[in-house]
């Protein structure tokens, strides 16, 4: 049993070099513009909220692989959210295009500052959508993304203060570096 195991393992790593043959972006991290549709915490009406948007993913496999998503917004006066979200990636990678689904967990962190005084809340976050890469080179290519991020959180819709889950459409558009492949 020690025996065939020990030749199984044995075949199997004379096997990684051929795996390693097939050539895909490993390691990549975009910046970007973000644009969340999402309710302002001060009035509860839903506004297009601007912001700064970095996603770093490590791919596994051509098709499969890991993001981080991490993005800073401002919901306006004086308010702010800082959300991370871990997500698992598929992408179908052809000659001119990269289309990819994401989803995933992560955070949200709101801060808000008025004249009345200031508060924070974390929340936990959920996050799915989908993209496209388009190559210009070998190191770069442009990004768009449509996602949906939602938040467990109460208070923020005016309509409705007793909400447990405040969602929105998030659009990004970047560009996205190789780093290693």
């Amino acid at each position: 049993m020690v025996k065939t195991f020990i030749v199984t393992c044995f075949v199997l790593l004379l096997a990684v070099p051929a795996l390693a043959q097939d050539e895909f972006p490993r390691i990549q991290t975009s910046l970007g513009y973000a644009n969340l549709s999402f309710p302002d915490p001060t009035t509860g009406s839903t506004g297009h909220h601007s912001g700064f948007a970095n996603s770093t993913g490590l791919n596994l496999t051509k098709a499969l692989g890991f993001e981080n998503y991490m993005g800073l917004y401002s919901l306006g006066t004086g308010s702010s959210l800082i959300c991370d979200f871990v997500s698992g990636k598929a992408t179908y990678r052809a000659a001119k295009i990269a289309p990819y689904a994401v989803a995933g967990i992560g955070f949200g962190y709101f801060s808000i500052s008025t004249p009345f005084g200031s508060g924070a809340q974390s929340s936990f976050g959920t996050r799915y959508g989908g993209g496209v890469d388009v190559p210009i080179n070998d190191i770069m290519s442009w990004k768009v993304e449509v996602s949906r991020m939602s938040f467990h959180i109460g208070g923020l819709d005016a309509n409705n203060p007793t909400a447990s889950w405040t969602s929105g459409t998030n659009i990004q558009a970047g560009i996205v570096f190789t780093l290693t492949q």
